[in-house]
């Protein structure tokens, strides 16, 4: 009996440490998955910029891949935000003009929009354009080429993967969205102005409703708007071009990714607006 105790103990207590390793494996395994996908963004970040500052990264190849995705994500893409600016400009402008001299605060016009359009709504809603046109695009590109091998194909022709397809489109996005939203901005204002002017709730000249738009907006905003368009930008390229390597197998399907991508990065585009406007 003695012996026969001692043996369901030490059962008892083998069976309880393993219990013990199975939950303290699942909480590891958790706790890595949970953090390698943020250390991996953050060295692939660094990795581009300390790669883009280098004179012997520019080569020709490398240049023309730039310029082709400057056309792609900004000059194709620049109708679409013309016309998104066009409406936000007839429907924020103008009611936030027409509000504020109803409540006879007319002196705030220039601080709205510092606050709101320009500080808030233009990052945000040109960086969900930007993802649903020109991101998803980059996810099916980058994607059908991981499952057909041809980056496989790149690196065995001597050719970085990272330096020919990721760098180039990082910062073309970067620069794009910053110039995108910036002729978001003119053209709302610009739409604002005429709307109000057609319907009459408008009483002053467009110079005078342009310096009370650009004139409340110190240097905070201007670095804050810089900031957060180029980071956008730089975000959404880099979680597309990782989310369409991660793709493993040519019986991979592309579109599976497309949803995982576009969250992730409209998430991120929340993310950073959120995090920077407290800072700023």
């Amino acid at each position: 009996m003695n012996d026969e105790g001692v043996i369901s103990g030490k059962n008892g207590t083998s069976h309880a440490g393993s219990m013990l390793r199975r939950l303290l494996a699942i909480i590891g395994k958790w706790t890595i998955g949970f953090w390698q996908w943020p250390v991996l963004f953050i060295s692939d970040a660094v990795a581009v910029i300390w790669q883009s500052l280098r004179p012997i990264t520019w080569r020709r190849s490398i240049r023309a891949e730039f310029l082709r995705q400057c056309q792609q994500v900004g000059a194709q893409a620049l109708p679409f935000i013309l016309v998104a600016g066009v409406f936000v400009g007839f429907g924020l402008v103008a009611q936030a003009y027409h509000w504020l001299t109803v409540f006879g605060s007319t002196r705030l016009f220039g601080g709205f929009l510092s606050a709101i359009l320009v500080r808030e709504i233009a990052p945000v809603l040109v960086g969900l354009i930007v993802i649903g046109r020109s991101g998803s695009t980059l996810l099916v590109e980058l994607g059908t080429m991981k499952t057909a091998g041809q980056v496989h194909m790149l690196d065995a022709q001597g050719i970085d993967p990272f330096l020919y397809l990721v760098v180039p489109r990082v910062l073309a996005f970067s620069i794009c969205m910053f110039s995108l939203t910036t002729a978001f901005v003119a053209v709302a204002l610009l739409a604002g102005f005429f709307s109000g002017v057609l319907i009459g709730i408008t009483q002053f000249y467009f110079f005078d409703f342009l310096g009370r738009a650009i004139g409340s907006m110190g240097w905070q905003t201007y670095v804050l708007f810089a900031l957060k368009t180029v980071t956008i930008g730089f975000a959404i390229a880099l979680i597309s071009c990782r989310t369409a390597v991660s793709l493993t197998g040519v019986s991979a399907n592309v579109l599976d990714i497309m949803p995982r991508g576009f969250a992730l990065s409209a998430l991120a585009t929340l993310i950073i607006s959120i995090a920077l406007t407290i800072l700023f």
